[in-house]
């Protein structure tokens, strides 16, 4: 192995860095150590333990003479890094790596010892792992053992730090909380963790430098279009330049005299599913054909391996360098910390609407597979070939939150004092689904007629007729020759606003953009491929499926598509692909928007108006609810935001959040230590908390979502809703019912206090009784929660 400057300022700097953050005292210091994939951060990582353990014992001035040690990593890459420093420390016995079945459970984890531990395996209450159970104590008291009993500080090793924060790992705080280790040591080439106590940073262009990894990456070279390619799809177009920039690699490694066969990764569109859907399966079965049939490349002669969640082929020794497999077809199967330094050239099919792809799926190409550069220099690049449509490009950090890159995921904090309230809800009827029905095929041609000026059904006039009405007319321009004189009259009316004659669809791609790995938005020069007829229905579909998001999914993009179809062909006479090329044409599309977004804007409030009539006969239903296990929350409206008290964990914020609920979080936050724990509620359904209301004396019946169930250390309920005064004209009658709900429901065992709250200066104030608006607090209480 290679001696790097490097490896060793980084492993001197963390090794100095941890033992001062040891010697600082305290729980959690944090350190993060960031470096680019393929700068061997295993290797460092592992080397800084070994030095923090020598370290200990010899510096004088150490608070702490020995430590242990827990490496937490996502998926199965715990048992990679297992193996790999139980290799290591085979002859040396500096540190001894166990897994959980092999730990001494009764004595805590030993000095020197580094539990591995799976965080899938940790992140749920359910898990084995952290449950106290007759065969097995959980990891919690373990540690507690470790820290109080032996007096042996944790340090926590967080591998691949970025995905801690993602769909399967959203409970990192609760499950850190809960082991309290003195230092956690988060690593990553994308680090998230904000204001960490340290930070160590290994630069990119020092990898470079050392020729551990490739000089940079060049998306699309040398694309260009061809006559004799013009009937291909773009998908094979790219897997076939792909393939010519692989085999030029094959041949440039025999010239500098070395026995490495190039890869060639093709990565499916990443739809956030890990199982295939049949968008994967078709492109999978066209990437298969082509390879057999146009260049012999199959399963059966072992040219090419396959690692899908329902297929998995030729994968034994896939990472030699000799190994006989010159193309990976995969998707998001593929083990995370993988390393095969013969892949060079990646191809990844997207989504239509993507314009993203990840460091992570990058960094495969990019390690050098001897670890130095060639005097042939193309090989001391790295090539990505992607079918991505727009004129930039986004890099970002992590593809691990495959699962739903929209969502984001709060879990119930462990052994959680849940409480039990009395909500309501109501289950809606039909009419109040919001789904989009068959009437609004009406509500679409009924629009189209009112934007164009267009007629439906048949002409009143015969051609003749039409052609004597406009003989005076200096514009008048001959009809077109169909004997369907509606069409014809509705061709002239679109004509100055709506192309017709639309031939072809061009998709415009990248083409040769060189960039570093790295975080970044990339402006991008394209070159257009014309669309075969195949593309075409996709990009349509895709395109419809961004419209209607007001409305419930299933089945929604299928009416539209058809209604839209209809519609040309009846008003127009356009039919099938020509039909969808109108619509996708670049003139086209913003009348289409505008379109379709009026009708599906004319027909909600057509349902709303419906929805209105059935919910004043609506009937509420009364059930048990308690805060949640996890709850889902829209990751383009909502954010994680800074609490430690709340009841999931992490907090995750509305961005519109009103300035109330804000302020009302940060006083919660500043007394946690008379608040057991804190929930801010959501706005519908059966899973969040409310109660019934009228709006006035003998208004409408309707539904409060309070905004705050707050549990104080003492047992005390109070249930708040954050106003501004004058804010809700609903206020008080919100106020009352909550009010009536507390004297009904309020126990011994789990006494109820709230009401709506007001801040004036640095008080919070409500009323213990019944109010008439939130602009007069003369007699109203404030909240001190050591009071309470």
């Amino acid at each position: 192995m290679k001696t790097l400057k490097y490896q060793q300022d980084a492993i001197s700097e963390l090794t100095d860095k941890t033992i001062k953050l040891l010697n600082l005292g305290g729980p959690r210091r944090k350190i993060v150590f960031e470096a680019p994939t393929g700068a061997g951060k295993t290797v460092m990582t592992c080397q800084t333990l070994a030095n923090i353990v020598d370290e200990l014992r010899t510096r004088g001035d150490s608070r702490f003479k020995e430590c242990a040690f827990i490496w937490f990593a996502p998926r199965k890459l715990h048992l990679q890094s297992y193996m790999s420093l139980k290799g290591a420390f085979e002859e040396t016995r500096k540190l001894t790596p166990v897994m959980f079945d092999e730990l001494d459970q009764s004595e805590g984890i030993q000095p020197g010892e580094i539990l591995f531990v799976n965080w899938e395996s940790v992140n749920k209450e359910k898990n084995v792992i952290v449950r106290d159970s007759e065969s097995n104590t959980s990891l919690y008291e373990i540690t507690r053992r470790t820290q109080e009993e032996l007096g042996v500080p944790i340090v926590a090793v967080i591998d691949e730090e970025h995905m801690f924060w993602s769909n399967t790992a959203d409970k990192t705080k609760a499950v850190l909380e809960g082991i309290n280790p003195a230092v956690e040591l988060r690593i990553s080439a994308t680090p998230k963790t904000v204001n960490p106590d340290e930070r160590t940073k290994v630069y990119r262009q020092d990898v470079i430098a050392a020729e551990m990894i490739k000089k940079e990456v060049v998306l699309n070279p040398e694309i260009e279009v061809t006559a004799s390619e013009e009937e291909r799809s773009l998908n094979e177009r790219l897997i076939k330049v792909a393939l010519e920039k692989r085999n030029q690699m094959a041949e440039a490694y025999k010239a500098e005299g070395v026995n490495i066969n190039p890869l060639l990764l093709i990565q499916l569109p990443n739809d956030k599913k890990e199982s295939m859907t049949v968008e994967d399966e078709k492109v999978a079965d066209q990437v298969k054909t082509y390879l057999k049939y146009m260049c012999d490349i199959t399963v059966e002669n072992g040219k090419l391996a396959v690692w899908l969640s329902n297929e998995k082929e030729n994968l034994a020794g896939l990472e030699r360098p000799d190994n006989l497999a010159q193309v990976l077809l995969f998707k998001e199967a593929i083990a995370l910390g993988w390393d095969c330094p013969r892949a060079s050239v990646l191809l990844i099919f997207r989504n239509m609407k993507s314009e993203e792809f990840s460091i992570q799926t990058v960094g495969r190409i990019l390690r050098m597979p001897e670890q130095k550069h060639y005097t042939h220099d193309l090989l001391n690049y790295g090539y990505v070939y992607t079918d991505i449509s727009k004129n930039q490009i986004h890099i970002k950090p992590v593809d691990a939150d495959y699962l739903n890159n929209n969502s984001l995921y709060a879990y119930r904090r462990a052994n959680l004092c849940n409480v039990s309230l009395k909500s309501v809800y109501s289950e809606r009827p039909n009419i109040e689904r919001n789904y989009l029905g068959p009437d609004f095929r009406k509500v679409l041609y009924d629009t189209a007629t009112d934007f164009w000026k267009l007629e439906q059904g048949a002409s009143l006039f015969s051609i003749a007729e039409l052609a004597a009405m406009r003989e005076d007319d200096d514009e008048y321009q001959p009809l077109p020759e169909t004997e369907d004189l509606t069409i014809n009259e509705n061709r002239l009316r679109v004509q100055n606003s709506i192309r017709l004659d639309v031939k072809t669809i061009n998709i415009p791609i990248p083409q040769n953009v060189h960039f570093q790995n790295e975080v970044q938005t990339l402006k991008v020069e394209q070159v257009k491929f014309a669309r075969t007829a195949g593309e075409i229905d996709t990009i349509f579909l895709d395109y419809i499926d961004g419209k209607g998001g007001q409305f419930e999914r299933k089945g929604r993009t299928d009416k539209i598509a058809g209604f839209l179809t209809e519609l040309i062909a009846d008003f127009f006479g356009i039919y099938e692909t020509d039909a969808k090329k109108v619509v996708l044409n670049h003139e086209n599309r913003p009348k289409f928007d505008r379109l379709l977004e009026t009708a599906l804007e004319k027909y909600a409030r057509k349902r709303k108006a419906a929805a209105a009539k059935a919910a004043a006969t609506r009937v509420y239903k009364e059930h048990d609810w308690e805060v949640p296990e996890q709850r889902v929350y829209d990751a383009e409206t909502n954010q994680v935001a800074p609490a430690e008290n709340h009841a999931l964990l992490p907090f995750i914020q509305l961005n519109s959040a009103s300035n109330p609920e804000k302020e009302f979080v940060k006083f919660l936050e500043a007394n946690s230590q008379y608040i057991d724990w804190w929930y801010k509620n959501g706005d519908s359904g059966k899973a969040n908390y409310a109660i019934e209301y009228h709006k006035g004396e003998e208004g409408e019946k309707s539904l409060f979502y309070v905004d705050f169930v707050i549990r104080m250390k003492n047992g005390h309920i109070y249930l708040f809703d954050t106003k501004s005064a004058g804010s809700d004209i609903f206020a008080a009658d919100k106020h009352n019912a909550l009010l009536e709900y507390i004297k009904i429901n309020s126990t011994t065992e789990q006494p109820l206090f709230g009401g709506v709250i007001l801040q004036k200066g640095s008080n919070w104030l409500y009323s213990p009784l019944s109010i008439e608006n939130t602009t007069d607090t003369l007699n109203w209480d404030s909240f001190y929660p050591q009071q309470a």
